[in-house]
């Protein structure tokens, strides 16, 4: 996946990056991405090995259902998929660990190959998966993502997703000098990947943002266009901040207490006696 640069999305993303709400410890931190499809170097190689994975999958999982077929023939006995299920999570580990990937189980966790994404046995299913892998691996670079499964990517509507990314945000945008901003956000974002032509997933995984409030990741997929745009955003408690902020509230709270002292005049005798004129 090559990252595309992009001068509005950019900008966003500066605006969205560890930026505090208000005067509270909250954080938000956030960023959208822009990627093309194009696979090149080791992307292609990755993608193909990835492919590989999945075919292997497909082909053992349409023969496990074959011979449960043929059993069943044999044998009314229903315990014949709980075997098949037994037999294909035992076999896992030695299959995916003899591929040149690490990939260390199953990516399907059903016994059907319809996913959230699509049909997996057709190739342009497994295609947007690896995309959407790909693209996850060039966003958080220091985490792999070969054993994400398609049930963490969920399918959502135009109107779903922006009614999310404005609730969430809404109090940022309220500390924005821009009226519009989330308006600006949801058109820069339009002007990348054509929203009317995408399909949208929303991505799940805690590992992540594992001190989040709230978190979402969402992919604005556009085949014609070959487009990805990614958008991660979470927010968070930032403790360092939460403690310079408690290191004010104290000393606001010792300079009103000697203020209002200093407002009393000092009997020699001891004591305060009354308070000290002000001059008109």
């Amino acid at each position: 996946m090559k990252y595309l640069e992009n001068g509005k999305l950019t900008e966003l993303t500066a605006e969205l990056s560890e930026i505090p709400l208000g005067e509270s410890a909250r954080v938000i931190n956030g960023r959208i991405e822009a990627y093309t499809m194009k696979r090149a170097g080791n992307d292609k190689k990755y993608a193909h090995e990835l492919g590989q994975k999945y075919v292997a999958e497909i082909e053992e999982l349409q023969q496990e259902m074959a011979e449960t077929v043929e059993r069943r023939k044999r044998s009314a006995s229903t315990s014949s998929v709980t075997e098949a299920s037994a037999k294909r999570t035992k076999a896992a580990t030695a299959t995916t660990r003899g591929r040149s990937l690490s990939f260390d189980y199953f990516t399907l966790d059903t016994s059907s190959p319809e996913t959230t994404l699509g049909d997996f046995t057709e190739l342009s299913t497994r295609r947007l998966m690896t995309d959407l892998v790909l693209t996850l691996n060039a966003s958080f670079p220091d985490y792999d993502f070969s054993n994400v499964k398609p049930s963490q990517f969920e399918k959502l509507t135009i109107e779903m997703v922006r009614k999310q990314i404005y609730e969430r945000l809404s109090e940022l945008a309220s500390f924005k000098p821009q009226k519009d901003w989330l308006v600006e956000l949801w058109m820069a974002v339009n002007d990348v990947v054509d929203l009317r032509e995408c399909l949208i997933f929303k991505f799940e995984e805690e590992m992540i943002e594992e001190d989040a409030l709230w978190s979402f990741h969402y992919f604005f997929v556009n085949k014609a266009l070959r487009r990805i745009v990614f958008f991660t955003c979470s927010e968070r408690i930032d403790e360092k901040r939460k403690l310079e902020i408690q290191d004010m509230e104290k000393v606001s709270f010792y300079t009103a207490e000697a203020m209002s002292v200093d407002d009393f005049d000092w009997d020699p005798a001891g004591g305060m006696s009354r308070p000290i004129p002000t001059v008109p």
